[in-house]
């Protein structure tokens, strides 16, 4: 029962800490998406305890904090992934600008010395 309203507790803190970031324009609204998401089905299966109950034992978990926490690894996974492919699409980026960067510092230098 302490679980049920710390998860609950947890997924309102979330929400709003959502929320005040995207008014501060510190959250892209595709992240934030995923964030809310994942408040709102943690608030869902905080107030609904018998879901991942249910689900727990179809799985086959042992105890039902085991799927949670299990739960729980799986999403961060999912943003790590996330994550990850955007610092790659990052480094492909400043690598394109040192380059072009590098291009027109040495046309510049190039002209210069003409």
């Amino acid at each position: 029962m302490e679980l049920q309203y710390f998860f609950i507790i947890a997924s309102v803190i979330t929400f709003l800490f959502v929320i005040k970031k995207i008014q501060k324009h510190g959250l892209d609204i595709d992240d934030a998406i995923v964030w809310i998401l994942w408040a709102i089905l943690l608030l869902v299966i905080s107030i609904f305890p018998q879901i991942p109950i249910w689900i727990s034992n179809e799985i086959g978990f042992m105890s039902t904090s085991n799927f949670i926490f299990c739960l729980f690894i799986f999403f961060l996974y999912i943003m790590l992934f996330n994550q990850n492919a955007q610092i790659s699409k990052l480094k492909e980026k400043q690598k394109e600008l040192v380059q072009k960067l590098s291009i027109k510092d040495y046309e510049d230098m190039k002209r210069d010395n003409k």
